[in-house]
């Protein structure tokens, strides 16, 4: 149910929601703290905010242009280069400056993930076998400098992406395009490949090493943008110098403390449907401390009026009080959509964790509901017992290791533990991310195996550089907390990077439980032939429960995080063709003198 809030929310909405969130009533504050204290909160409600049936933003009210949209958050960007990134903040940051052949319609809702043109004319051109992909690209399209965009450019760019010490991001596209994922990289291998072709400076055709009906979903991958032919001749180039063809381009930038965009003056809105670009600038400020971030978000003073808190600083759950049941705070607190799914990997190549039993006595033994408390409750998250998506086609509700209230099954799991020959468990060490409610998600996931005689000491990564080193079999550890989003909610994507054992590699591998296992990789190879996508989607969430059974993963919960913005900014909606948080690409400021 969609509400358009044109007065306040009605009090029985913010009474019902308080109570179900098991506060009991609780109001810590008083009605002068956060955006009430300069009226703004009911200011945005009054003017046109799209509220849930609980009272969480939908939509904040309708933004202008001009003005600086500032970023709070605590972690770096973790790259500049859209090859190496791939967490949800980076990529939601790439959507500004870089454009793709296809990318995700704006809007809130499914609309997200429809797949429209970007710098193509349309999403492509299928042989009858979908193994074969054309594109046109658009006229009047243009780097920066004032380039043009060619699609010789597209070529370079992904032949470039296959170089091993680049491959730290999405990795989609090197599965699909012929002879991609075995090649060396354009600086290794400057002959290129046969199967990307370039007959015209409009015209790139893909020729695939499978069927793939999918495939413009692929392109829309940011890891797939393009760059001039020649002129990014290093892999650390783009972190340091980014290229854009976007709406922005990057002005100054102190690494640990502030990022600036500008208006890139060379791209052009009458060939780009999906970003407004609504902002003259935007501001990405790095290194607040997460309650510093929230405190800011809600007493809105001065310049945070204008501010994002950013896609990986969503409210923390000690904040959650002095927001619920506050309708002018609620108004602008967007509720995320869960598009990520929150898991322990275990390393099935290290000592005891090479036992199934083993593996298993640690899915039976962790206490879920104390993971979702440490993620700041059922208004935050919902627990996840597989690792496909709920809005996955052909997904299937299962739990191959029940327990009461998902509380886990301690006894049940000390007995496997002592008949796998370890009645007195062991020591392990979990990575985990330097990020308050990864590590209280550690912790609790800690106690549980704590039960069991298993002793995990937790090893605290710094947040910016994680996943370079989690993704790296020689630094990653026994078992890590992380999370897996979809690009887009297709099986294969969600599936194979994380347990296709014919896709680990020395760097970025996402496949961190190791698992090889002959009979999966076989099932992988299989469904990806299939050309009814029913049948595909359906054999996808029978694999889903085959791949559980080996006890790999632990799934967590499923984050459904609250982002606060400013009272002034408006047009902040959850995108889920951006991993689910606020689209930065989207909004603006309701009033830009502000």
């Amino acid at each position: 149910m969609v509400r358009r809030v044109w007065t306040a929310v009605a009090a029985s909405a913010a009474l019902a929601l308080t109570a179900c969130s098991g506060e009991g009533g609780q109001q810590p504050g008083t009605p002068g703290d956060g955006a009430g204290a300069s009226g703004s909160g009911d200011q945005a409600a009054a003017s046109g905010a799209e509220l849930d049936e609980d009272g969480w933003a939908l939509r904040t009210p309708e933004a202008s242009e001009g003005g600086t949209v500032v970023v709070l958050g605590n972690a770096e960007l973790s790259y500049l280069d859209p090859v190496k990134g791939n967490d949800g903040n980076v990529n939601n940051f790439y959507r500004l400056i870089y454009r793709t052949l296809t990318t995700y319609q704006s809007g809130t809702g499914d609309a997200g993930n429809t797949v429209v043109p970007d710098l193509a004319t349309d999403t492509g051109t299928a042989s009858e076998d979908k193994k074969t992909w054309t594109f046109t690209l658009k006229d009047d399209i243009f780097y920066e400098d004032g380039t043009p965009i060619r699609a010789q450019d597209f070529k370079y760019a992904l032949e470039r992406s296959a170089d091993a010490r680049l491959r730290l991001g999405s990795t989609d596209h090197l599965q699909y395009i012929d002879g991609l994922d075995d090649y060396a990289g354009i600086y290794e291998d400057p002959a290129g490949l046969d199967s990307i072709e370039t007959p015209d400076d409009k015209t790139i055709v893909f020729h695939l090493d499978q069927p793939l009906a999918g495939f413009p979903n692929i392109v829309a991958a940011t890891a797939t943008a393009p760059f001039p032919e020649g002129k990014v001749t290093s892999v650390n180039q783009l972190d340091e110098q980014p290229i854009s063809s976007g709406p922005y381009k990057l002005d100054s930038y102190k690494r640990g403390s502030e990022l600036v965009l500008v208006r890139n003056d060379k791209w052009s809105a009458e060939t780009d449907e999906v970003r407004t670009a609504l902002p003259d600038s935007f501001e990405f400020v790095f290194g607040l401390d997460a309650s510093t971030i929230d405190q800011r978000m809600i007493s809105a003073q001065g310049e945070d009026r204008n501010a994002v808190s950013s896609s990986t600083n969503p409210l923390q759950a000690a904040s959650l009080p002095l927001v619920l049941g506050k309708d002018d705070l609620m108004a602008r607190t967007v509720r995320d959509q869960p598009t990520c799914t929150t898991y322990l990997g275990i390393n099935t190549t290290k000592g005891p964790l090479q036992e199934l039993e083993v593996r298993q006595a640690i899915s039976y033994a962790i206490d879920k509901q104390q993971v979702l408390t440490a993620t700041g409750g059922p208004m935050m998250a919902a627990i996840a017992t597989d690792m496909l998506l709920p809005a996955t086609p052909g997904w299937v509700d299962f739990d191959l290791y029940p327990s009461d209230n998902h509380e886990g099954d301690p006894e049940k799991a000390a007995q496997m533990l002592a008949d796998a020959g370890y009645p007195d468990g062991f020591e392990l060490t979990m990575d985990v991310r330097a990020l308050p409610k990864w590590q209280s998600q550690a912790e609790a996931v800690q106690d549980s195996l704590k039960k069991l005689g298993i002793d995990v000491n937790l090893n605290v990564i710094e947040a910016s550089t994680y996943y370079s080193t989690i993704y790296n079999p020689s630094q990653q550890h026994d078992i890590a907390i992380t999370g897996w989003c979809s690009s887009w909610l297709y099986g294969e994507v969600l599936l194979a990077p994380l347990f296709d054992g014919d896709r680990i590699s020395d760097t970025g591998n996402y496949n961190l439980s190791m698992l090889d296992n002959p009979e999966i990789n076989a099932a992988f190879d299989q469904i990806s032939e299939m050309t009814d996508l029913d049948e595909q989607n359906a054999a996808y969430a029978e694999l889903d429960k085959q791949i559980l059974e080996l006890a790999p993963v632990v799934p967590l919960v499923r984050d459904t995080p609250l982002q606060m913005v400013g009272p002034n900014v408006g047009d902040a909606y959850s995108h889920a063709g951006t991993t689910g948080y606020v689209d930065y690409a989207s909004v603006g400021l309701i009033d830009p003198d502000q």
